[in-house]
């Protein structure tokens, strides 16, 4: 067993706004954000600690929404929460941190030339403030089924989070405009916190028609001469690469 560990600020008008999340969504999204990035090892949570500051018009029952909300995620998601510490801040912010375990470590270094690139579900679909499922579950189930070589959670838009990928693993990649799973169009290319997984499977893979039917296909890792590109119909062209930055 190998451990992982994450820490993710949560931040108040800079990550949410309180007129549009309930206390109790605040609490469960910033600890989603730490499972996610687990999920995207092939790890699952052991424990979370969370700190929280607060303002002086966030009040008694406020806070108790918050940790409802994460005592709910505890439970669905099978981790032990080991403390933290209150304080007075200016604006609400959570401070996560966690330690996870993973049996084989999936790193975004190791994908491999041929290897198809797969999403675990729709860009766009999530609110933007709206409480998660981190796809733990999917990746549990991907790791032990097939032969993943790399993977990433979105979090800061499908392009610039593939690049991440491409970059560290030295690869290029070719993706397919009408294969990709866009709700709104092609700005969900680039919109952050979506927190599906992207991975990329073997070419020796057998049950790649099966992964066809369960996940989105939309493309290949290439030699990192190719670039990353798109096609489009007949037409390729070079990707942009840029996302959501939370600076």
């Amino acid at each position: 067993e190998k451990f992982l560990l994450k820490s993710d600020l949560f931040i108040e008008d800079i990550h949410f706004k309180l007129n549009e999340m309930n206390f109790k969504d605040i609490g469960k999204r910033a600890v989603a954000r730490v499972l996610s990035d687990f999920s995207a090892c092939g790890g699952v949570p052991k424990f979370i600690g969370v700190s929280v500051g607060f303002p002086g018009y966030v009040i008694k029952k406020d806070l108790k929404d918050v940790f409802d909300g994460i005592l709910e995620f505890s439970k669905k998601y099978k981790f032990s929460i080991v403390g933290g510490d209150t304080s007075k801040s200016e604006k609400l912010f959570l401070d996560v941190w966690g330690v996870g375990v993973c049996e084989k470590c999936i790193l975004r270094s190791t994908a491999k030339i041929g290897d198809y690139i797969f999403l675990t579900g729709k860009l766009g679909q999530r609110e933007f403030n709206s409480p998660f499922e981190p796809r733990i579950k999917e990746s549990q189930n991907l790791i032990k089924k097939y032969k993943i070589n790399s993977m990433i959670d979105i979090s800061d838009g499908f392009i610039i989070d593939l690049y991440r990928i491409l970059k560290v693993s030295n690869k290029g990649a070719i993706l397919y405009s009408e294969s990709i799973p866009c709700t709104a169009g092609e700005s969900d290319l680039y919109r952050g916190e979506d927190y599906e997984l992207i991975f990329t499977v073997d070419k020796t893979e057998k049950k790649i028609d099966l992964l066809k039917k369960n996940f989105y296909f939309v493309g290949k890792i290439t030699s990192s001469e190719q670039g990353f590109v798109m096609k489009e119909g007949n037409v390729v062209k070079k990707v942009k690469v840029r996302g959501y930055s939370h600076l």
